[in-house]
């Protein structure tokens, strides 16, 4: 028993030395995400970066226009203050017309008064006296020339009583007439500015209510600006994990044949021959780093497209978006060996399959504007260990 149990405690111990030094596979060191999740995250954070452009766009034509609502309110609402100033003016004349009217009034009021206390005294004298009436007075003429006297002395007296009446009261009616004017006019100027400050409050609660919503798009724009900055952060990550993938990638094809035992030492071939204008170079534009180069001319459209280096296709048909080769349309991808890959996207057709090994100059496909394209033209990456580079550090024109 002793010995079964020394013997399988040493069978123990060889294993665990044997898994402690026996050589491990080197694996990718971000082995926990493929390729494919990898470049659907960076396909997917390209879209939303789309989108955020696209609604900082909107709101900034939005904040534009939310702008010069609010000019126009301003211009608004300084014509009604310029009318509110006329109105004050007016109420200032018809205030210095009144005071001019009461003046006025005033005078009329101590005439009024005047003939008013005259007439009470020829009313009094007449009672107290016991007059008699002017038929009484004319009777007891003596002669015709004292009839006459007394005729005369009644008309006189009469007129002078009738024109001071006439006189209180056409001064009494006049003053009426001009408190009634005064007050029409007042009461009208009053009503007219509490209109117009009614509907400058109004105003002013637009314009407030514009400035809260410009400083409301405003806000939204600084977040979407923000949220844009977080997406361009988290792409350039995205961006990075790719590069690290293809690196990794190329290590561990190592002396495995990945690209089909050809090894390149970056001695490339144009990929369109005949066609050396290039429409976009590679670098960042639109926010984002366009990672190749684009050929095109006048009746590209169809030209052959050739292998830059030897190698085995890893990838020959339509690119589909969370496949890393989204808006290629139809692409080739080429693996060459010795860290060297090459890309060429938008084709209008592909010769060529996956798996398939080619060599340097074979037709692979043909020049189009499929999948996210404005016109016919080859886009063409060179990867180095999986980081794109700028093609032309291997060409001379």
């Amino acid at each position: 028993m002793a010995g079964k149990k020394w013997a399988k405690g040493l069978v123990a111990v060889v294993l665990a030395l044997a898994m402690i030094f026996t050589p491990q596979v080197a694996m990718p060191a971000s082995a926990a995400k493929s390729l494919s999740q990898l470049q659907k995250e960076q396909t997917e954070l390209k879209k939303k970066q789309a989108q955020v452009a696209a609604k900082l766009k909107t709101l900034k034509a939005d904040k534009a226009q939310k702008q010069q609502y609010k000019a126009a309110l301003d211009t608004q609402v300084a014509t009604v203050q310029s009318q509110i100033d006329v109105l004050n003016q007016q109420i200032r004349v018809l205030d210095g017309d009144i005071s001019q009217k009461e003046a006025q009034i005033a005078d009329k009021q101590k005439s009024i008064n005047t003939n008013y206390e005259q007439l009470k005294q020829r009313l009094r004298a007449l009672y107290l006296t016991g007059e008699a009436s002017n038929l009484e007075i004319i009777l007891s003429a003596k002669s015709v020339v004292d009839l006459a006297d007394k005729t005369e002395a009644i008309q006189a007296i009469t007129t002078h009583d009738t024109n001071l009446i006439n006189t209180l009261k056409s001064d009494m009616d006049s003053i009426k007439t001009q408190k009634q004017e005064i007050e029409s006019n007042r009461e009208s100027v009053a009503n007219a500015k509490v209109t117009l400050n009614t509907k400058q409050s109004e105003l002013t609660s637009l314009v407030n209510e514009t400035q809260a919503v410009i400083a409301e798009i405003a806000q939204n724009e600084s977040d979407a600006n923000q949220e844009s900055k977080k997406l361009a952060e988290q792409r350039k990550k995205a961006d990075a994990a790719i590069d690290q993938w293809y690196k990794d990638y190329y290590a561990s094809q190592k002396g495995t044949g990945g690209s089909g035992g050809y090894v390149s030492k970056g001695n490339f071939t144009w990929p369109v021959p005949g066609v050396t204008n290039i429409t976009s170079g590679y670098g960042y534009r639109w926010g984002s780093l366009h990672k190749g180069i684009d050929i095109s001319s006048a009746g590209v459209y169809g030209k052959p497209i050739v292998a830059a280096d030897s190698g085995k296709v890893m990838m020959a048909g339509w690119g589909n978006y969370g496949t890393g080769y989204g808006g290629y349309g139809y692409v080739v991808a080429i693996d060459h060996g010795g860290g060297y890959s090459t890309l060429y996207g938008h084709c209008s057709s592909v010769a060529v399959s996956k798996g398939q090994t080619v060599k340097k100059g074979q037709v692979i496909a043909y020049v189009g504007s499929s999948g996210d394209s404005t016109g016919a033209h080859l886009h063409f990456e060179i990867r180095v260990n999986g980081v794109a580079k700028n093609p032309m550090n291997w060409f001379s024109r």
